[in-house]
């Protein structure tokens, strides 16, 4: 008898033992878990700030091709402007250099 208390005791200790183990196993697990979970938050926010950075990168390329055309297309319309009043700066000249011509040379 003395010896079948013995082995439930035994048996009671084992079973403490493998539920100890167990608990510090999925102790463990949840750690690990938690920790990896981190390590792939990490690394989304990583990610998505690269990504962030590619699409400012992008988008300021872009506008800066916007703005070049839109220099170039205004710089020629500037020419044409240039162009067009320097040919009325002439006739408006011929005009002037007539009619003084005209009134003091009838004199």
């Amino acid at each position: 008898m003395k010896e079948a208390l013995e082995d439930v005791k035994a048996a009671e200790q084992e079973a403490k033992n493998i539920l100890d183990e167990a608990e510090k196993e999925a102790k463990a697990i949840v750690a690990d878990a938690a920790e990896e979970g981190e390590s792939i938050l990490q690394d989304a926010k990583k990610q998505g700030e690269e990504q962030r950075q590619k699409l400012i990168q992008e988008a300021e390329a872009e506008a800066l091709k916007i703005v070049e055309s839109l220099k170039k297309e205004h710089e020629e319309q500037v020419k044409h402007l240039k162009e067009i009043s320097a040919g009325k700066t002439e006739a408006a000249v011929d005009m002037i250099v007539e009619r003084i011509v005209k009134s003091y040379g009838d004199s």
